[in-house]
């Protein structure tokens, strides 16, 4: 039995959280919470009102430690307070899940005021003979759009000064365990992982970004694929994807819908690009490429040298986003790539909601950390 002073009921296997404050962090107490209740095979119900927020590291601790958002209305029912699924008890998450699956519930809300915002689910493996620097992948995108983070911690609230320098050397003191830490900023969150696997260290990074409403700065889509290609100068990406979103201009998640979210672009690193089927038309349909980190002369896997031969990563955008995604996801030889990709960068994805049930659908998927 997990024994906690947040602890407000247990509801068989569920461990009831309440929340009467306007916006719930990732505090060190819940923190360990949502760890215990992990380890015990427990899940953690947060129950909090309809006007309440959570803050978006603690919305990544709920996906990763598999816990739930409840949001009790005005009536006394109950809805997933990120999907808005209705619930009819505490029990609904334990049998369907700490996500809830259906049409959401009257109560709610299409959210009445958002910010344009992108989304970047990125998964990047270290080169074993440069000196590790976390959080370089994140600055580099971030200045493309003139923000970028100014505090930082692993508990809430964030009062550490952003210094990736101090970033690194907590994710080496967690070594070989799995760090993760959270970063905000003047219209910019992210969470950071990182974890040794082979000797080597991998980082995934889940962030957010507003940016300006569509058509207003025309070159921004150009800035932060280039920025990409600058990140994979330094470390190599393994896989990534782009998304775009309306979200609330303070990061906060509330309960309400904000739309559906819309493919941008996925990056593909050179050891994922081995497992696309390229055969037929290629790209596919209503997909762009650029590829990144080629070079000439390459060997195929057979020996014979051929300076065709692109042994780099590439950049997909998307014309149309959802079928132009499934598009290229049917060229995937999905098995081989889940070996490698294990789910990181995408579980995230799925923490923050921005790949809802689609690529769940294509069934990538893995666990909380995986390379």
């Amino acid at each position: 039995m997990v024994r906690h002073p947040l602890i407000d009921d247990v509801v068989g296997p569920a461990i009831v959280v309440e929340s009467a404050s306007p916006v719930v962090w990732l505090t060190d107490a819940l923190a360990s919470l949502l760890r215990r209740s992990a380890d015990a095979g427990r899940m953690v119900v947060l129950r909090t009102g309809s006007e309440s927020a959570i803050t978006p590291a603690l919305r990544h601790a709920l996906g990763a430690y598999g816990a739930a958002w409840a949001v009790a209305d005005f009536d006394g029912t109950l809805r997933d307070g990120r999907t808005g699924a209705a619930a009819s008890g505490i029990e609904d998450f334990v049998h369907r899940g700490p996500e809830l699956v259906g049409t959401p519930s009257p109560e709610h809300p299409v959210a009445a005021d958002s910010v344009r915002q992108i989304s970047i689910d990125l998964t990047l493996r270290h080169h074993a003979e440069r000196a590790v620097d976390m959080g370089s992948a994140i600055e580099a995108l971030c200045h493309t759009v003139g923000t970028c983070p100014t505090r930082w911690g692993t508990a809430e609230p964030l009062t550490v000064p952003w210094d990736r320098w101090v970033v690194t050397q907590y994710a080496k003191h967690e070594a070989p365990g799995v760090s993760t830490s959270y970063a905000v900023g003047e219209g910019f969150s992210a969470t950071m992982t990182a974890h040794l696997v082979g000797g080597v260290v991998v980082e995934t990074m889940s962030a957010v970004l507003t940016v300006p409403e569509e058509n207003t700065d025309p070159e921004l889509a150009n800035r932060l694929f280039d920025a990409v290609q600058q990140v994979a100068d330094q470390v190599v990406p393994v896989f990534g994807v782009v998304m775009q979103r309306r979200g609330d201009a303070d990061h906060l998640i509330r309960s309400v819908s904000h739309g559906e979210p819309s493919p941008l672009a996925v990056v593909v690193g050179p050891e994922a690009s081995e497992f696309l089927d390229r055969d037929g038309v290629w790209p596919p349909p209503r997909t762009t490429t650029a590829t990144f980190g080629t070079r000439s002369g390459a060997r195929d896997r057979s020996g014979a040298s051929d300076s065709d031969v692109v042994d780099g990563g590439m950049i997909v955008r998307f014309e149309d986003g959802w079928e132009a995604l499934e598009s290229f996801l049917d060229r995937i030889d999905e098995d081989r790539f889940l070996q490698l990709v294990g789910g990181a960068p995408l579980d995230p994805a799925h923490d923050e909601g921005t790949l809802d049930g689609h690529v769940r659908d294509a069934r990538v998927a893995g666990g909380h950390g995986a390379a």
